[in-house]
């Protein structure tokens, strides 16, 4: 049998791509060696979602008290993992189900490119008009220290039985302060260690600054311009201070899943970052495409996603290109953290402490950013309860080139954090009506 397509790896791109290929008329095959959904379903942003999810509720019943509440926190770590992979492994089944459905033939094992236009996986051979690679991406080590029961990557952290006592947490950006706030509010005591001059390195400044004063009041030792210097069987040396921890976990980045005899055997470019590719997804070779990790552009679930999707038209001729401009980003702490596109120049602000819903809440800290240039909406920063799904909308409004009297004319519900953004845009020209004055949080 000749397929349209044959990709290895169904993760966020992978799966993606063969649903919108098998749409669009194309006969696909996916194979997979590790499970569907890939890193981001099985050992990623589904897993610590569901515990930033549970920390919420911790944090919560930690001050229930003040509703006249009376309630007792007691975690049993065993019964949460076990209800968090149950929750993994339904919305692995249910990606299996999706490929399935339509029509989509599933290889499990560990593909070969043999020839461009040849997969061998096991003793079967696929032959195909096009491939497509999506194998992700595999946590980075620190140099000379192997990851192992001590020293635990984001990947190996799963397999431990018991929350630590006290973790070092390394590697101050997306996922370094996500662990460090959830295993925070969870009860562990936390060092979060950060090479650079501040959190959350190359996004802008006010982030990492926020950030790290939020994280400093919830007890979490913050230590920007550190260097690790020494891993013992005790604990770690950082800045000549010794830190006695259980556990370190490691989250210095990713590097992508290539076998570098295969790329040279079949001439496809890549560096270390990842696969070369142009704006349609394919690589150096006419028929191949890569997406995901393994490009090394963003490695963001739904980047991977919306690639696979580029990917996927281009394989069925519908020309299509990937646009990187207006991505938006999450992060998972307390408070949550999100920003979308050009974060610079003229901006508005309004602060979540005057908003009707963020009182209701009891979670007041932080805030909604938006920048305009030439009177049309072009970013936002959002720091605070529910930013994850508050950054929808400025997205929208950013890839709509919203003009900012447009924005101004929409009506949001009240009470809701949403009301925040029409603040936030009237700000711009000081015409806030819930603040006395330009003042900023």
């Amino acid at each position: 049998m000749m397929y349209d397509a044959v990709i290895i790896g169904a993760g966020p791109g992978g799966y993606v791509c063969a649903i919108e290929i098998s749409k669009l008329g194309g006969k696909v095959c996916i194979v997979e060696k590790n499970g569907f959904g890939g890193t981001c379903t099985q050992r990623g942003c589904i897993p610590t979602k569901y515990l930033h999810s549970v920390g919420d509720f911790v944090r919560k019943a930690s001050i229930s008290k003040s509703y006249g509440i009376d309630s007792k926190i007691d975690l049993d770590y065993k019964i949460l993992k076990s209800k968090m992979f149950t929750t993994v492994g339904k919305l692995a089944s249910g990606i299996q189900l999706l490929l399935k459905d339509n029509g989509v033939e599933i290889v499990e094992g560990e593909a070969e490119i043999i020839a461009p236009n040849k997969v061998k996986v096991g003793s079967k051979i696929l032959e195909t008009k096009n491939v497509v690679i999506a194998t992700g991406s595999t946590p980075v080590p620190i140099s000379g220290y192997d990851f192992k029961e001590k020293i635990l990557s984001t990947d190996t952290f799963w397999s431990i039985e018991e929350l630590p006592k006290s973790i070092a947490v390394i590697g101050g950006g997306y996922s370094g302060c996500e662990f460090a706030s959830i295993l925070n509010v969870l009860g562990c005591k936390v060092w979060l260690i950060e090479m650079e001059e501040a959190l959350m390195p190359g996004n802008p400044p006010e982030i990492g600054k926020t950030l790290e004063k939020y994280m400093r009041i919830d007890g979490i030792t913050v230590l920007t311009n550190s260097r690790v210097e020494k891993i013992t069987d005790e604990g770690i040396l950082v800045n000549g201070q010794n830190i006695d921890v259980e556990k370190i976990l490691v989250c210095v980045g990713r590097k992508p899943n290539i076998s570098s005899d295969e790329m040279k055997k079949l001439g496809i470019e890549f560096s270390g970052k990842g696969i070369d590719v142009n704006k349609k997804m394919l690589t150096s070779i006419s028929n191949i495409y890569a997406i995901g990790d393994i490009t090394g552009k963003y490695q963001l679930a739904h980047v991977a996603s919306k690639q696979g999707e580029v990917a996927a038209h281009n394989i069925t001729g519908h020309d299509s290109e990937m646009d990187y401009s207006v991505i938006p980003f999450c992060v998972f702490t307390f408070p949550e953290v999100s920003f979308v596109g050009d974060c610079s120049g003229k901006s508005g602000e309004f602060p979540l402490r005057a908003n009707a819903k963020a009182n209701c809440l009891e979670d007041t800290r932080g805030f909604i950013k938006v920048f305009e240039k030439n009177g049309i909406c072009v970013g936002a920063i959002i720091i605070g309860t529910r930013a994850s799904e508050l950054i929808g909308e400025a997205t929208i409004a950013i890839e709509s080139q919203l003009k900012i009297e447009k924005f101004l004319e929409v009506i949001h519900a009240h009470p809701t954090l949403s009301e925040a953004f029409t603040e936030a845009v009237r700000d711009i020209n000081g015409q806030s009506i819930h603040l006395p004055s330009r003042t900023k949080s």
